[in-house]
């Protein structure tokens, strides 16, 4: 039963309260009716505006609701409205995805062939102010950096996509502009990535092909293509679709909580992605899979891990790619990246050396004990160095 009353008493008052059960959650305004006395506390903990929840972190506080995604981090369970991540994360186009996440279906035929084709218009229409700033860039910069100042050179291209220029809100609302941007957004950043990979890679840039998808796309930006053909290697493009689609969705993690903070202040889409971006690459969100392949480098050899768990163990070290605030059991993302590295047949020496990580840390008392396990990142790397 997940409805229901919660009966509150207060010591300091032995006030009586009710607070409303609903879906396993009570609604923090509520407890704004409970208050001390004022004679006794402190100005400071403001007793006369109510009981106050105190969750730094937000460990245990619901901000939203959302019918995205379901996770049961106790069983290892992740669901994208419904349909389970093993049912899909094989078959699932980034297409498919965008279109069940944003619009609460999978597409048709025709709607994925046309939303195929307003993607790739969108990433064909690269402002030259983008180019100019994303190849300004030292190579030795990193590439997020060059894709964050490109996107924010898109919007000084037009700033007519800013609600603050237009003197009013642009997007609140209004669904056709919603959708609209949606794409446009999405074509900037694919653009971004293309053009920044490219860039540090020392590769050429190609433009989108305008009768291909989103993923294909992004690899032809970025370069990643056959010598002998020009195109991406259909095992890449699979092996990059399954990755997108484990890592599609993943509930209220830190980047999707600065977007929805940005977007709180009637923000245009760019903008927020920005400031999404600029999180959520930190050492504990996605910047976590770049810092395990760094701590991997330093370990080298599989006779260094035991070194490096004992550290970990000491508080000396931070082992990045194990544990999940979500997840109590193996992340399921981690399994089938797996998976996508045995048909991908990549070979690089520190695949060893994850596994050896994992195979020591998974017997070891201490994390056991604390419910560590490997996450996405630990794998997740070498699918992306093996591309």
């Amino acid at each position: 039963m997940s409805e229901g009353t919660l009966h509150v008493t207060d010591s300091r008052t032995s006030t009586k309260y009710e607070i409303p059960i609903k879906r396993n959650a009570v609604p923090a305004t509520s407890f704004k009716a409970i208050k001390a006395p004022r004679n006794g506390s402190l100005a400071a903990d403001q007793v006369e505006n109510g009981l106050r929840v105190f969750d730094p972190g937000l460990r245990n506080t619901a901000v939203s609701e959302s019918k995205l995604t379901f996770i049961d981090g106790k069983r290892g369970r992740l669901q994208y409205r419904g349909h389970k991540i093993e049912d899909i994360w094989y078959t699932a186009e980034f297409e498919d995805l965008l279109y069940l996440f944003v619009w609460d279906h999978f597409p048709s035929p025709e709607e994925k062939s046309r939303i195929r084709r307003d993607l790739a218009a969108a990433a064909r229409n690269v402002p030259q102010n983008v180019t100019a700033t994303i190849r300004s860039f030292p190579k030795t910069a990193t590439p997020m950096q060059m894709v964050i100042a490109g996107l924010a050179a898109y919007l000084g291209s037009d700033p007519s996509m800013l609600p603050t220029h237009a003197a009013g809100n642009i997007y609140q609302g209004n669904t056709k502009v919603i959708d609209q941007s949606i794409i446009r957004t999405l074509g900037a950043l694919s653009a971004c990535v293309g053009l920044a990979a490219s860039h540090y890679s020392g590769l050429p840039f190609t433009p989108a092909d305008p009768n291909k998808g989103f993923l294909y796309n992004l690899l032809l930006m970025m370069g990643k293509v056959d010598s002998a053909t020009g195109k991406p290697d259909p095992k890449h493009l699979a092996a990059l679709q399954h990755t997108w689609a484990l890592a599609a969705e993943n509930g209220h993690t830190n980047s999707t909580s600065a977007i929805l903070l940005s977007a709180s202040t009637l923000s245009d889409p760019i903008s927020c992605l920005i400031c999404a971006l600029s999180s959520g690459y930190g050492p504990l969100h996605f910047g976590a899979m770049e810092v395990s392949y760094k701590v991997m480098t330093g370990v080298g050899k599989l006779e260094n891990v035991p070194a490096l768990i004992e550290r970990v163990k000491r508080g000396e070290a931070r082992l990045f790619g194990y544990g999940h605030r979500l997840y109590e059991v193996e992340d399921p993302r981690a399994h089938f990246s797996k998976q996508i590295l045995r048909e991908l047949k990549a070979e690089h020496p520190l695949i060893n050396v994850a596994m050896e990580i994992d195979r020591v840390a998974s017997s070891d008392e201490y994390f056991v004990k604390r419910k560590l396990h490997a996450n996405a990142d630990l794998y997740g790397v070498f699918i992306y160095i093996a591309l």
